[in-house]
């Protein structure tokens, strides 16, 4: 079983070709398939796209196509012809439905559009709502799909017009969901330790990454009928849920400061941020979604200790004694800001990003997280490696975990300090 893609690309479009891989890879992911193989060809390139079809439409193979599909100029259809030896037939299904959007659209339709709705003979067509140039593919002698290279809606049309039948075809008999775990704040050794006893219980195909401290746990469920699917998810949740507790934050596609925002709105809290080292980056996801201003009442980059003290009202005496980069100084930057912007609470993050300078009282990765509300005053020191970027992106999502579990009920006591 090979699966194979070859994308046509128009006018030297290279960026939507690679579009369309991506999308077509990742539908293809989520039932545990990976094409074998891509091609990017131009369309001026016809003898190399007729010799790159033929070799791949060989026995067995699976192919997938995006692009040379246009109302004047239908290199697929003919080469995909010429490859399987059979003639090309209009389609009233096509013609009817690009007449369809072409009056919608207020669009001339004349005879050379008609171009694009000839097809391989015994092609079964895919519909295209979005431009009216429709695809189509074949069950023999191979599977073979062919769609207008129109990235997110080839993307669309082969889910919801190719995909089945293509299972069908590899002989994939039930369904299977790709499901994704978010974990934080887990340390690396304890979470490879619970995931060992995890994979002994269950059959599915388990794996994980990490990055910035988060880890995408995922797993391939599958069931014989969509109702078993549902119930094999629910004891996989229930599983993970037992095993990880209070370090499971999302799901799937879920994204820390989301799941932020949308508790932020769930409680009725709001809250203010002082940043340091992070530049506003931390305010930055907290804002990513509309009407966030009902829970975001301030946001400021305390960079320089003139603005820790002078502008945020620091003690200058914390600052001079333990430096700006200090558990004295972070949660008196949380409190402040808290104070002046009045919100529920206060959040502070200062540290050392890096390079190393002569006045640095603390190793370079050194940061400082403060939180501060009406019955918690919080405040860890951490230890982050990597380069500068890497320093605040770790910062940025322990600050929103720390938001996180706050606002999810879960003692911040588990956020361990990392030396």
């Amino acid at each position: 079983m090979d699966i194979k893609i070859l994308i046509i690309a128009d006018d030297n479009n290279f960026v939507e070709a690679g579009e369309a891989i991506k999308g077509l890879s990742e539908v293809l992911l989520n039932y545990n398939l990976r094409f074998k193989e891509a091609v990017i060809l131009p369309q001026t390139e016809r003898d190399s796209i007729y010799k790159v079809m033929s070799y791949m439409a060989s026995e067995g193979s699976f192919v997938i196509v995006c692009g040379g599909m246009k109302e004047d100029d239908c290199i697929t259809q003919n080469i995909a012809a010429e490859v399987f030896k059979k003639e090309l037939t209009k389609s009233k299904d096509a013609m009817d439905l690009m007449r369809l959007v072409y009056d919608f659209n207020k669009k001339q339709l004349n005879r050379s559009n008609e171009k694009a709705c000839y097809f391989p003979e015994n092609s079964f067509i895919i519909p295209n709502q979005n431009s009216g140039i429709s695809g189509f593919y074949l069950t023999e002698p191979i599977f073979f799909a062919a769609m207008p290279l129109e990235p997110k809606n080839a993307v669309n049309m082969f889910k919801s017009h190719v995909l089945g039948k293509m299972l069908g075809k590899l002989g994939v008999n039930y369904f299977i969901k790709l499901r994704k775990y978010k974990l934080f704040g887990l340390k690396e050794k304890e979470f490879e330790r619970l995931f060992e006893i995890l994979k002994k219980n269950f059959e599915y195909n388990f794996n994980f990454e990490y990055s910035f401290g988060e880890i995408i746990l995922s797993a391939y469920i599958n069931g014989v009928s969509t109702q078993k699917l549902n119930e094999n998810i629910r004891v996989v949740d229930a599983a993970i849920i037992d095993t990880f507790k209070d370090y499971l934050y999302g799901y799937d596609d879920d994204e820390l400061n989301i799941v932020c925002s949308y508790l932020f709105r769930e409680k009725g809290v709001s809250i203010a941020l002082a940043e340091s080292l992070t530049g506003g980056y931390i305010s930055d996801k907290l804002t990513d979604l509309p009407g966030s201003s009902g829970y975001f009442i301030y946001g400021g980059v305390v960079y320089s200790n003139y603005s820790k003290t002078d502008i945020l009202g620091v003690d200058s005496g914390i600052v001079e004694k333990d430096g700006a980069v200090s558990e004295s100084c972070a949660m008196e930057m949380a409190n402040q800001v808290r104070k002046k912007a009045l919100s529920d609470i206060g959040l502070a993050v200062t540290g050392f990003a890096g390079p190393k300078t002569p006045y640095d009282n603390y190793p370079v990765g050194t940061v400082f997280i403060a939180l501060s509300s009406a019955k918690v005053k919080e405040v860890r020191k951490y230890l982050f490696t990597g380069s500068r970027l890497d320093i605040k992106a770790y910062t940025s999502k322990m600050a929103l975990f720390w938001i996180y579990r706050m606002l999810s009920g879960t003692p911040l006591s588990l956020i361990k300090e990392q030396q």
